[in-house]
């Protein structure tokens, strides 16, 4: 099984009495099922329901670990701080003392964890990714534990292999993938991949993440592509000279793009002439539509 160090991806750690409630009001999942043995994926959002970070919640002893973007940490960092007002949580950057990792492939698993649930190891958490079984697992390990000794015989890839695995599964990622304060939060397949609740109540963007759903207002979904030529993010996939997708995401052969849910259909009622000529656009196996839209 390959292992990524995960250099792109940075580790918050918050402490103190309020550090709970404090995301609970804050991030689109319902942080209750949040222990030792439970990982958690979710979203902060503008109050207009825009995507703002997305990261995976763990907890270890008297602290709460968020994993992010490295290149957009500081803008986590400030917007958590402007809503922490009175609550008792200090918020810090703790990536000098941590190393992050992912496993993934075909090949005898670490450890037997289902989707989402965590395993306290000496000097690590180890868990499954919460997103999607196949994305493989995740380590947060220690600097100063030799926490590698469990994992030697694995074998050690550069973090685009990971990427290429990622996106070939039509998973986006924060920090890369998905523009901030632009996309809105089902549009980029947050439900399909455990990072929304409908049920916990309020928190920053929830109105409109509510509404988006139950109205079914969604009419663009992120999809998966193959293509051996070069892309741009921003870059268009045409049918028939009409714009039906935005490119989000690649690197060669893999990549993402924002669909329109119409253009979709007509590509799927027999029309093929997408330009760039040879890009194939897929409906990622996890996503969801209505049976009208399929």
């Amino acid at each position: 099984m390959p292992l990524a160090k995960l250099d792109s991806r940075t580790l918050l750690r918050l402490t103190g009495s309020d550090k709970k409630d404090f995301l609970q009001n804050l991030v689109s999942n319902d942080l209750t099922p949040l222990s030792s043995e439970q990982v958690i994926y979710a979203a902060l959002l503008t109050p207009q329901g825009k995507f703002l970070h997305d990261f995976i919640i763990t907890e270890r002893k008297d602290a709460v670990y968020l994993d992010c973007a490295s290149d957009r940490k500081d803008d986590l960092i400030k917007r958590l701080t402007l809503y922490k007002l009175r609550a008792d949580v200090a918020i810090e950057d703790v990536t000098d003392q941590s190393e992050l990792y992912a496993f993934f492939g075909d090949a005898t698993v670490p450890a037997d964890l289902s989707i989402g649930q965590a395993e306290q190891r000496e000097g690590c958490i180890l868990y499954r990714d919460p997103r999607h079984e196949d994305l493989g697992f995740r380590i947060i390990g220690r600097k100063d534990s030799d926490w590698h000794g469990d994992f030697k015989n694995f074998e050690t890839v550069d973090e685009s292999s990971y990427l290429q695995h990622r996106l070939s599964l039509g998973i986006p990622e924060g920090g890369s993938d998905i523009v901030p304060e632009k996309n809105f939060l089902l549009e980029m397949n947050f439900e399909e991949l455990n990072g929304v609740s409908f049920s916990k109540g309020c928190y920053v963007g929830q109105e409109l993440t509510a509404r988006t759903k139950h109205r079914a207002k969604i009419k663009k979904r992120l999809f998966s592509f193959t293509y051996d030529g070069t892309l741009s993010p921003g870059d268009s996939i045409r049918l028939e000279d009409r714009e039906i997708a935005t490119v989000s995401a690649f690197s060669a052969p893999h990549g993402l793009a924002l669909t329109r849910l119409d253009g979709w259909q007509k590509l799927q009622s027999g029309h093929s002439s997408l330009e760039p000529a040879g890009l194939i656009l897929i409906k990622p196996d996890y996503v969801i539509l209505p049976e009208a839209e399929d």
